[in-house]
């Protein structure tokens, strides 16, 4: 198996789980004034196939990983072994719940998902998904009581981490339709949601950076930061922690701007148009140095903190 293919996979996979997740959940928050029923079906058709696609690569993961496991290519796998990697692992087990929890989901955002409650079902059907990674990595290596904080924190910073990711997703899609239709959604509305989001926007901020920090401390201690720095995994770590804190300032400045919404009734269509402009700039980035940062944690993943 080439050395890129399955950081690539877990790179797919994590954008995906998270995406689906900080989506379908942040829909069902209540900020969607800015969406008229004609764009919120387009956007559910583009979710359903994402959805359907999600078991698919979960299935295709799941090989790869055996295969990695077991130092063989996947064709070469034999299915003993492949049951039994599945069967008696905790990594085996989570991929089973995982795969009945995304079809379950698809399933439900395919017939429901123009519902509220099948909307809901759905987004907590991913969240349990994505809480699967958490028996992944380096938090499955932890164990005890010690592991399942370890865990449980892990599912924290997935949570959160997915629904910024949604926040940004869902602000670049409404952007995207104002600036091609604003007889579906106004500008004003969108920069009035922004606004309304900012607590929200800074609670997740902070849980994502105390739950990351906590998970450190759990992989490889605070305290040997100084060594892990000396290894590739602590530049790609410390390459990441930089990232996440240029996202920051974007987030920041996405605050401002919709901060403004409220003297923006006062003014000219052209200063609106300007706004919204500049909004969509920032998210475009944010999301960039998202991806960004999901690339660095899908190679950190296959690392030793020490480089053994």
């Amino acid at each position: 198996m080439d050395n890129w293919l399955y950081p690539l996979l877990r790179f797919a996979h994590y954008t995906l789980l998270l995406g689906l997740f900080g989506i379908t959940a942040f829909r069902c928050i209540g900020l969607r004034e800015t969406l008229a029923q004609q764009s919120k079906r387009k956007d559910n058709g583009a979710l359903a196939v994402a959805a359907v696609v999600a078991p698919v690569l979960t299935i295709t993961l799941m090989f790869l990983s055996i295969a990695a496991m077991m130092a063989q290519p996947v064709w070469q796998l034999e299915w003993a072994t492949i049951e039994a990697m599945v069967m008696s692992t905790s990594i085996g087990w989570s991929f089973l719940f995982r795969l009945g929890l995304l079809s379950a989901a698809a399933f439900t955002l395919i017939l429901f998902g123009r519902s509220t409650f099948g909307a809901l079902v759905a987004a907590c059907l991913f969240g349990l998904a994505l809480t699967t990674l958490a028996w992944n990595g380096h938090a499955a290596a932890t164990e005890g009581t010690l592991g399942t904080i370890h865990r449980l924190n892990d599912a924290a910073h997935l949570w959160a981490a997915g629904l910024w990711l949604g926040a940004i997703g869902w602000f670049i899609y409404v952007t995207r339709v104002a600036s091609r239709r604003p007889d579906l959604i106004a500008p004003v509305a969108i920069l009035s949601d922004m606004h309304k989001f900012a607590p929200l926007g800074v609670f997740l901020v902070f849980a994502v950076s105390v739950t990351g920090l906590v998970n450190a401390h759990l992989i490889f201690g605070l305290d040997k930061s100084a060594d892990v720095l000396r290894t590739d995994y602590g530049w790609l770590f410390a390459a990441k922690i930089s990232l996440v804190g240029i996202m920051l300032l974007f987030a920041a400045r996405n605050a401002i701007l919709g901060r403004r919404h409220s003297r923006i009734y006062q003014t000219p269509a052209d200063d609106v148009n300007s706004t919204l402009s500049k909004l969509r700039t920032s998210l475009a980035a944010e999301v960039t140095l998202a991806l960004a940062v999901l690339g660095l944690v899908a190679f950190i993943g296959t690392m030793s903190p020490l480089g053994h």
